[in-house]
């Protein structure tokens, strides 16, 4: 089989997935069920999504659905928090808007309406649904938006007072009977209306914005939709996606308005916003377009979506969808880290960690580059591909012997106590995954040659350091264990935490990588010190960060491709 060939094998969607049912369950690979199946089917049967989705051009490049489900009981403890501090914070803004010139009566304006927004009760002054459904997509590339309205007097009337108190009129323009708000800058043109029960906004080539605006308005319909499509069907069976929102970036479609291919809406829009684009397309050879497309099919789809909201914080998943075998080749790239999990989240003020065989990794990154070497690129632009590609097989033998033992690390702090502008306490943890911790250590005492005079092994034994030895840091320990690695703790429980995590199983499912935080904790400590600094304005702002708790994401390899699962919780 040809290379462009093996390129071109792009996933298949849950509509198809049935006639492969026996072989998944053989293969025990993760996809499509009966259930995420018909949950997919149910949202999508909804009224209401059916006529958002019939705006939306099927071959939109992005898009984000809000299918309802509601987002105010976490927005209206997020304004709660947030009106006592504007409040607090108004004098010094007010102060501020003075130096704005001819700007400031608009800026004081928009600061009077954002107050009254965040105040009590003020939710629903600008008229908008939180509740209701929404849209953000693109039309031939070109960025629209659809917003349910609960009140669309009450959004006529903010506009109203934010014309008269600013001093500013928002220019209006007709596209046949119809009044709507626009401006124009480098060619093209801004449109915003209240269309029966929706705010709709959007942009187009100056040239093309009476097409594209029939079709924003309502007057025209897209000759597909994306409620004739089963792509957001797929989707969102594929990502178990719906409750309340999900969206895609198709890179395919992308790829293909750019070799002057697919959808016709697409390229006539990039052609108006980019002539010399199109211009090139006659140039680019059969050869080019398949190698392109081959490329594009290795991620073809970027997933989002929310899976759970409520007053307590949110859940969303982001996704990179890969082919197949780049998805299986990721899985068996992944290591297992002592103490790197998901629930780190909840237990410290921040950490980070990667969980990858740096071994395997190498191999999988030479034998990808020897692949491509071996069989190049044809196509003139990608020939720096093929030059990466052979850099990458010649530094096979550049890396220190150590190195492809390496199974990740983490670093992890899980307390700090301040004392003035200095900690009085620390307490975390670092760990070295690797396969042989004691060719990681002679390479680290190669360039820290002071930590020779500590015993080191990897027993397993526990092994402590005396209070003062590092300054600032009390309670060192640290061990070692052929086969997981190394681990420095420091703080109470130091000694403990070491055992621990020497100990620790192999997770089955490790993430490749972990961000964790809590802005919370982290401004309880910040706070005192900017205050002792003469920063009490800046002090009053970042009461703001209190109100966030327990955040961050974790990657996965999953049979979908790469899987970002993210999370912020409220307090």
């Amino acid at each position: 089989m040809t290379r462009a060939k093996q390129w071109l094998r792009w996933p298949i969607g849950c509509g198809r997935a049935a006639a492969l049912a026996t072989l998944l369950a053989v293969s025990g690979l993760s996809g499509c069920t009966k259930s995420s199946e018909q949950a997919a089917v149910e949202v999508l049967a909804d009224p209401g999504v059916r006529e958002l989705l019939s705006n939306i051009p099927a071959d939109t490049p992005y898009v984000y659905i809000s299918f309802g489900g509601s987002m105010r009981p976490m927005v209206e403890k997020m304004y709660k928090q947030m009106s006592p501090l504007i409040e607090k914070l108004s004098p010094t803004i007010e102060q501020a808007l003075q130096n704005e010139g001819e700007w400031t009566p608009l800026i004081r304006a928009l600061f009077t309406e954002f107050k009254a927004i965040v105040s009590d009760g003020g939710l629903d002054r600008t008229g908008i649904d939180i509740d209701g459904k929404a849209a953000f997509y693109g039309i031939g590339g070109l960025p629209a938006m659809r917003w349910s309205l609960k009140d669309p007097q009450a959004l006529r009337d903010l506009l109203g007072r934010v014309q008269q108190n600013g001093a500013v009129t928002i220019p209006t323009c007709k596209l046949g009977d119809a009044d709507y708000w626009c401006g124009e800058f480098a060619g093209t043109k801004l449109a915003a209306a209240i269309v029966s029960n929706e705010l709709v906004m959007g942009i187009a080539p100056t040239a093309m914005a009476d097409k594209v605006f029939e079709m924003l308005f309502g007057k025209t319909k897209p000759e597909r939709s994306l409620a004739d499509s089963p792509k957001l069907r797929d989707l969102l069976a594929n990502w178990q996606l719906g409750r309340f929102n999900a969206g895609y970036v198709d890179v395919r479609v992308i790829v293909e308005a750019f070799l002057g291919e697919g959808d016709p809406l697409n390229k006539e829009v990039l052609t108006a916003v980019n002539p010399r684009a199109a211009e090139h397309w006659p140039q680019i050879t059969q050869v080019c377009k398949d190698e392109i497309r081959g490329l594009a099919g290795i991620a073809p789809m970027i997933v989002f979506g929310t899976e759970a909201m409520s007053a307590e914080g949110f859940e969303m998943v982001f996704g990179v969808e890969l082919r197949s075998d780049i998805a299986q080749d990721l899985k068996s790239l992944r290591a297992s880290v002592p103490g790197l999990s998901k629930e780190l989240r909840e237990q410290v003020i921040f950490a980070m960690g990667v969980g990858s065989d740096f071994g395997k990794s190498l191999e999988w990154m030479q034998r990808k580059g020897a692949e491509v070497t071996k069989s190049p690129y044809q196509c003139p632009e990608l020939a720096e591909l093929n030059q990466a590609a052979e850099k990458i097989g010649q530094d096979k033998g550049s890396f220190p012997n150590w190195i492809p033992g390496l199974r990740g690390g983490s670093l992890v702090l899980t307390d700090i106590k301040m004392a003035g502008f200095l900690p009085s306490s620390i307490t975390g943890y670092a760990v070295l995954a690797s396969a042989d911790p004691k060719a990681a250590y002679e390479a680290i005492r190669g360039e820290l040659p002071a930590i020779a005079a500590y015993e080191f092994s990897d027993d397993g034994k526990v092994k402590t350091l005396p209070d003062g030895t590092v300054p600032f840091v009390n309670g060192i320990a640290y061990g070692a264990k052929a086969g997981a690695g190394i681990v420095v703790a420091v703080g109470p429980g130091s000694e403990a935490k070491v055992s621990e995590l020497l100990a620790a199983p192999e997770v089955k499912d490790p993430p490749l990588a972990l961000f964790a935080y809590d802005f919370g904790k982290m401004m309880e400590q910040l706070q005192p010190l900017l205050g002792m600094a003469g920063q009490s304005d800046l002090t009053a702002a970042l009461d703001i960060y209190k109100m966030f708790g327990p955040s961050g994401y974790e990657m996965y390899a999953e049979d979908r491709g790469l899987v970002f699962k993210a999370a912020m919780k409220l307090r």
